[in-house]
């Protein structure tokens, strides 16, 4: 059973399909490729918005990306067409140029601050997850 920190601060557990909530109050959808995802209450209202993407509570794809507790961090791209502010617990890697994304990540420990006040910013258009995939070492072909 994998335990994950969400985005909101909500804490649930996934394991085979199975959704359980630690600390969290949502509700448990599934995707149309039958992904679960545990939608916070808190969250809903961004989503619906098109604020937050739904993939921030895809716990499959949060588990494949490595973001399972303990990982103290979740990987986000932000899409802004302004600077961001400072704001505890949000550390920007990378701010592209061409699109008006950034890369961050956001400690676990800080999230629901860091997205209250991320959402503050009319200029945040939308938070997305980064999805870090394990990529597999190339397969060695052997020659006959």
């Amino acid at each position: 059973m994998s335990q994950f920190t969400l985005i909101t601060g909500d804490i649930v557990s996934y394991d085979s399909n199975q959704v359980a909530t630690i600390n969290a109050t949502g509700e448990i959808k599934i995707n149309r490729f039958a992904e679960p995802l545990f939608i916070p209450d808190s969250a809903k209202a961004a989503i619906e918005l098109g604020r937050l993407d739904d993939n921030l509570f895809n716990l499959k794809k949060l588990l494949r990306s490595g973001y399972a507790d303990p990982c103290p961090t979740t990987r986000v791209l932000i899409e802004t067409t302004h600077p961001l502010p400072e704001i505890n617990g949000l550390l920007i890697k990378r701010r592209f140029s061409i699109i008006d994304f950034c890369s961050a990540e956001i400690e676990k420990s800080h999230s629901k601050a860091v997205l209250d006040a991320l959402l503050e910013l009319e200029y945040v258009q939308q938070i997305q997850l980064d999805e870090v995939m394990q990529l597999q070492p190339p397969v060695q072909l052997s020659k006959q």
